[in-house]
């Protein structure tokens, strides 16, 4: 049961990450991560699959390699994590989970800006 759930998180997580290719704002990186460790996590055979795609080529493999994001990967990743954070917290009248809120918005921007190296942009 839980690969069968990997496998649905991962295949969900790729759709969105095709469509934050598509959308701006939407970032595209994080979810096809997401994609490759249900994979890894789930069949050899997607993993080896999705792998193979220029998908992976083109915004997984880079990181992989060197953990690593270009400064537009990230601020666009910080963005919108960001205002769903503060979404959240507008709406929600629950000082525990505001709380949270602020916490993870704090260590999320410290990742971002401390422990994520930023690389240059690559040329087309």
């Amino acid at each position: 049961m839980g690969k069968i759930l990997l496998m649905i998180m991962g295949i969900i997580s790729m759709a969105l990450g095709m469509a934050g290719v598509v959308v701006p704002g939407l970032p595209a990186t994080p979810f096809f991560l997401l994609s490759l460790f249900c994979f890894t996590k789930s069949s050899k055979r997607l993993d080896r699959w999705f792998r193979s795609t220029k998908i992976f080529e083109k915004y997984v493999k880079p990181y992989e390699e060197d953990k690593s994001l270009t400064r537009r990967q990230k601020l666009s990743i910080q963005l919108t994590a960001g205002a769903m954070m503060m979404i959240t917290f507008l709406f929600l009248d629950h000082m525990a989970v505001r709380l949270f809120l602020i916490i993870a918005f704090i260590l999320h921007n410290y990742v971002f800006l401390f422990v994520i190296k930023t690389r240059k942009e690559e040329s087309p």
